[in-house]
């Protein structure tokens, strides 16, 4: 946090929290092989509806 502007200090503080909230959510879904399983197709099935619903995505 070395820069003198007082809005970029606030703004490095802020990323640092908001990595650490997004490493320890990821932590928990990849945390075994199972997990892991399960969040890909989770991901994938997301995916897939939004390319049953928007069809000009699919392209």
């Amino acid at each position: 946090m070395g820069c003198h502007i007082h809005q970029h200090r606030w703004q490095k503080l802020k990323m640092l929290i908001l990595r650490r909230r997004v490493r320890e959510f990821c932590s928990g879904l990849f945390s075994d092989g199972k997990a892991a399983l399960v969040t890909l197709a989770a991901v994938g099935s997301f995916i897939s509806g939004l390319v049953a619903l928007i069809p000009g995505v699919a392209v």
